[in-house]
């Protein structure tokens, strides 16, 4: 039996149609024949637009987070090791700088680091997610430091660069300003910042040598557990569920539970098995809450308030760490609950994705579904 060549029909077979697809649209961003329009962006999910013109490389299958053909490699690459992967240490760390401070989610830690590679020029650009407000949402590669503030903090929206989606979530795609980043011939060192499937298909793409992920010097992965559908039905729901209208939030954060702060001071807990309704259904299917692939790794859970979580992966993010805190970019507490709590919901993510996998289970939403109040 002749062996069928890898395709994004392959790709939509086994990951989109299931319902497992993450969204990231590195297979369409990155497609070879981006250039005869063989990929668009449907209703959340990668589509054929053109199907005659694809030359059926497998790179769009290869690099998809949910395809397991260079899991093997990759986890061999970064070391991987049971439940939350290979480290060096774990710091809990906040930034210096008192505007980031006023915005960010927990330390601030990732935007302070990042204005040290800066500064420094060990980097030139950093691939991130600007906010502007908690509606508005895009990608954007910050040059300097009053773009990271622009990018500092967390909102509910979709990026707008994806505008054929119907429903916002709280998962901003990062790789059109990536791919962006190949016109610009001044960005050579690019710092990366996103959440474990997009790390994972920038090492993939790293791992087959594709353009631009040359480019990639730095990867700061995001702890993540799960992202949240925000059309109009989620936004009613989780509205009910903080007992406030979302206009009046100031700061969410997710830790062991999804934390709201509302502008008249109030912080608001809601039991994340309490969000399962409004869960984006991808999410469900990934097992990695660590972001293992990257070179650090941060969150707020293990941290006292104020302070950002960092696995440190290998010894030159250590270095460049240690770095920041002496020249005054970072400061940094003693902790001793961090592993614990990191494991323990990188092991509640792992379950519950391979529970799924095997049970086949899928679950969509759709508008006009019955909402539980």
């Amino acid at each position: 039996m002749i062996k069928e060549r890898l395709s994004f029909r392959t790709l939509n077979r086994e990951v989109v149609e299931p319902g497992i697809c993450a969204a990231c649209y590195g297979c369409v961003s990155f497609c070879t024949a981006n250039d005869l329009n063989v990929l668009a962006i449907g209703t959340d999910k990668p589509v054929y637009c053109d199907e005659k013109n694809c030359l059926e490389d497998g790179i769009c299958y290869l690099i998809c987070p949910r395809t397991s053909d260079l899991e093997k490699a990759l986890r061999t690459r970064f070391h991987y090791e049971e439940p939350i992967g290979s480290y060096v240490s774990i710091r809990s760390l906040h930034t210096t700088n008192k505007e980031v401070a006023e915005v960010c989610c927990d330390g601030g830690a990732v935007t302070g680091l990042l204005e040290f590679l800066l500064d420094t020029r060990r980097v030139n650009g950093a691939v991130l997610s600007k906010t502007g407000g908690m509606w508005n949402n895009e990608p954007m590669i910050a040059m300097d430091f009053a773009d990271l503030l622009k990018c500092a903090g967390s909102s509910l929206a979709q990026s707008r660069s994806v505008k054929d989606l119907g429903d916002l979530t709280t998962y901003a795609p990062i790789f059109s300003a990536l791919k962006r980043s190949i016109n610009l011939m001044d960005l050579t060192k690019l710092a990366v910042v996103g959440t474990p499937c997009q790390i994972t298909t920038i090492r993939k793409m790293q791992l087959l040598h594709i353009i631009p992920s040359h480019l990639v010097h730095f990867t700061i992965g995001l702890f993540c557990f799960e992202n949240f559908l925000m059309h109009e039905d989620g936004r009613k729901y989780l509205s009910n569920k903080i007992e406030a209208d979302l206009d009046e939030i100031k700061k969410i954060n997710l830790k062991e539970d999804f934390i709201v702060k509302l502008k008249n001071g109030t912080v608001k807990h809601v039991d994340l098995d309490d969000l399962s309704p409004i869960v984006r259904p991808a999410c469900l299917a990934c097992t990695d809450f660590s972001n293992f692939a990257a070179d650090i790794s941060v969150g707020g859970i293990g941290s006292p308030d104020g302070y950002t979580t960092t696995v440190v992966r290998n010894h030159t993010a250590q270095r460049l760490i240690n770095l920041a805190i002496s020249q005054g970019y970072l400061e940094e507490c003693e902790q001793e609950e961090a592993f614990e709590r990191i494991k323990w919901m990188a092991e509640r993510k792992g379950e519950r994705g391979e529970r799924l996998r095997a049970s086949g289970e899928r679950r969509r939403l759709f508008p006009g579904q019955k909402w539980p109040s």
